[in-house]
């Protein structure tokens, strides 16, 4: 079973207070059941260095328990963060793959 979290309507940019309120959201789809938290980013155009340090802290506990994050509808300029940290095995599709 898996959920999709819809960031860009919640979160168009995701810096300062919103850090904080996108870290929370994680922590809620990574105490959760699901086998798969899909992280939908259309709309969100910028990303702090806490919410990708979130990200990674969601990913490694998830994979730890056999789960799975995803990410889709990365801007390109998040993109380009997450494989400069190496995260961009976590992008769907080809995109993180390049």
């Amino acid at each position: 079973m898996q959920v999709k979290l819809e960031i860009g309507k919640q979160f168009p940019e995701i810096t300062g207070a919103a850090s904080d309120a996108f870290a929370a959201e994680l922590m809620k789809a990574e105490d959760s059941e699901f086998k798969e938290v899909i992280l939908d980013f259309d709309g969100t155009e910028t990303i702090s260095s806490m919410a990708m340090g979130s990200i990674f802290a969601t990913h490694q506990k998830m994979s730890e328990q056999g789960r799975d994050l995803t990410i889709i509808n990365a801007s390109d300029k998040i993109k380009r963060l997450l494989r400069m940290v190496n995260m961009a095995h976590l992008i769907a599709g080809k995109d993180g793959e390049e």
